[in-house]
């Protein structure tokens, strides 16, 4: 009985050395696949963006005369349209936009993704498990064996945490493979990460069911467990109420847990596996990320690369407070920083931070002084908004300024506006700039929709539009403007700006503003133009500069404001159906206003068909994943 029983354990110990024997070389194997099948899907949103690279080429600007006759064409068109095949391609495209982009799936009140990110992360999930249980039979005709299984979630999840840090940085490959900003890819990132936690923990579940009380002794399990206890910290902090709230926490928790997990990872998996190779890989993708945010910083606010004088200690910021909600900072940009509207930037505060070296991002609500208006450069007015005496007003240079308009909320926006409130100036360094601007050169009418201060993206595209209109660089011949507002006297944000931008629009760029008043405010009375007739509306342009009077807001026929929530569906569909060309919309805002728009352009199939434009989204909204 006895020499039965040795027979049956030593061959049951054969049986499992050669399932090990057979597991290794497929966990390796099935570790390349996956990165395989991860890097064929980047390929081909490269490929993707690559070909609307060329697509918008294709729609370059044109003469005038021939925008003047594609204008006439298009009233024409929009009159009476017709059904063609040969807009089948437009209505493909358009309809591939409405399913994947504007159909989304809720998850409670907070969380809203996209159909393209439910299907990335399902597809993600699924491939993943699959290769994690697929032949998982062992020699004995058991499924599902715990030799195969238990070794391949450790290796499978292992390999993906290089993708996990590029997805991480701020300065990622992969944004400059898929044209994906680094705000984007951080939801995946996310997504990512928490499906590598959950196999993380099936390995260790696993391990811990087995081995012995004795192996808690070994110092590489303990660094196992130091590892993985790091990494479910991680996950915890990184709970979006706690991100969003408790930001500084959140900063100085995942640098710490995430040098834990990886230095606690990687001497585990090289003591007992050569999977150790995938975890030294992201020291040096973090190390190179923070080389060049280091060397744009040193670039950007040293006095040693800068034209004009400044102190080694930072750029002196004013901080003027707008409301209780927003705060608004300024200060001289950079000579050599050059940046597109709708860029965004890192700054860093080391009076306000907590943390000396914490960054955070904002949009530049400011343009470039490359967008300039019949030799004027349009962030001269913000500039001049800041000085009293007229004298100054006459010799103040062209826009050196970089502004943010910054939403108050906990933590660190709430010192900056009691440092507002205080009167004093504060000190800035800036990283950037950092995303992708939406390009609008090929449009026929673009639509920016804002919420709150979801206009510093939004100002700034409509100025960069204007310049690139009048100086022939878009094909753009309408813009539409929207902006919700609660309070009568954010209209004062940009009142400066935006009246200097339509007394230099060009003839032919068909230009309309609409403002919605939310809150309880009474909407303010339209200013009337002196006599309010044509001649004395140039009288503002014929004053010499020591004389100019800046020309009211309300007093443009193009400016309208109302009481009450945006009908954006309406708004869109009428801008659509009365667009012929290209269309394009882009939001910033909360997630009310990114839905609204969504919705809104989900446009029928059948409607590309009958000459409707191709209509195109760009979302930039507030929240987090």
């Amino acid at each position: 009985m006895s020499t039965g029983s040795n027979s049956t354990v030593s061959a049951a110990a054969v049986l499992a050395a050669k399932d090990q024997a057979i597991g290794v070389p497929r966990n390796i194997a099935y570790t390349h696949q996956l990165w395989w099948f991860v890097a064929s899907f980047i390929g081909l949103i490269a490929v993707g963006q690559f070909l609307s690279w060329i697509s918008s080429r294709l729609f370059a600007p044109s003469s005038r005369e021939e925008k003047r006759d594609a204008e006439l064409e298009g009233r024409r068109a929009s009159r009476a349209r017709r059904f063609s095949w040969s807009r089948l391609p437009i209505a493909l495209v358009n309809h591939f936009r409405v399913l994947a982009f504007r159909n989304t799936v809720d998850v409670g009140q907070k969380y809203t993704y996209t159909y393209a990110e439910v299907c990335i992360t399902v597809g993600y999930v699924i491939a993943l498990f699959t290769w994690e249980f697929v032949n998982t039979t062992g020699l004995a005709g058991s499924t599902l064996t715990f030799g195969y299984w238990s070794g391949r979630a450790a290796a499978l999840s292992v390999s993906q945490i290089p993708l996990i840090t590029a997805l991480g940085t701020k300065n990622s490959i992969f944004a400059y493979i898929t044209g994906v900003s680094y705000d984007k890819l951080n939801f995946f990132h996310r997504m990512v990460a928490r499906v590598v936690f959950i196999l993380l923990w099936v390995h260790a579940c696993s391990k811990i069911a087995t081995i012995a009380p004795a192996s808690y002794k070994e110092w590489y399990i303990r660094a196992a467990l130091t590892a993985i206890t790091a990494f479910t910290i991680l996950m915890v902090v990184s709970y979006r109420s706690i991100r969003s709230r408790y930001y500084e926490f959140f900063f100085f928790t995942h640098f710490t847990m995430v040098l834990i997990f990886l230095i606690g990872g990687y001497y585990h998996a090289k003591q007992l596996s050569t999977f150790s190779t995938y975890i030294w890989p992201s020291f040096l993708i973090w190390g190179i990320d923070r080389f060049c945010r280091f060397l744009r910083l040193a670039y950007y606010n040293s006095y040693i690369f800068s034209a004009a004088p400044r102190p080694p200690t930072g750029i002196d910021a004013s901080v003027e407070l707008l409301s209780a909600q927003f705060v608004r900072l300024r200060f001289p940009r950079p000579s050599q920083l050059k940046w597109t509207p709708g860029q965004a930037a890192f700054l860093i505060m080391p009076s306000v931070s907590t943390i000396p070296f914490e960054a955070h991002p904002f949009t530049i609500a400011s343009v470039d002084s490359r967008y300039r208006l019949r030799g004027k450069s349009i962030s001269r007015i913000d500039s001049l908004a800041t000085l009293t005496d007229p004298r100054d007003m006459r010799d103040a240079p062209e826009s050196e300024e970089l502004q943010f308009m910054i939403n108050v909320r906990e933590g660190f926006t709430k010192r900056l506006a009691q440092a507002a409130e205080t009167g004093r100036r504060v000190k800035v360094f800036v990283d950037g700039p950092y995303g992708f601007s939406p390009s609008l050169s090929g449009d026929d009418t673009v639509v920016l929709v804002a919420g709150g201060s979801g206009i510093s993206l939004v100002l700034s595209m409509f100025l960069g539009l204007v310049s690139d209109v009048q100086n022939g660089k878009s094909r753009c011949r309408r813009v539409v403007f929207i902006w919700s507002i609660r309070d009568p006297k954010q209209l004062d944000w940009i009142s400066e700006t935006m009246g200097k931008a339509l007394e230099l629009a060009p003839e032919q760029l068909d230009v309309s503003v609409r403002i919605f008043m939310t809150g309880r405010g009474r909407v303010p009375d339209r200013t009337p133009i002196m006599d309010g007739d044509d001649a004395s509306a140039s009288a503002y342009e014929m004053m010499p500069p020591a004389m100019e009077i800046r020309r009211p807001l309300l007093s443009f026929a193009a400016v309208q404001v109302d009481q009450g929530r945006p009908e954006l569906s309406k708004l869109l569909k009428d801008e659509v159906l009365n667009t012929v060309g290209r269309i394009s919309v882009t939001v910033c805002g909360g997630q009310t206003i990114a839905k609204s728009c969504r919705d809104a352009l989900q446009i029928p199939f059948s409607q590309s068909l009958y000459g409707g434009p191709s209509v195109v989204l760009h979302v930039e909204s507030f929240g987090y994943a």
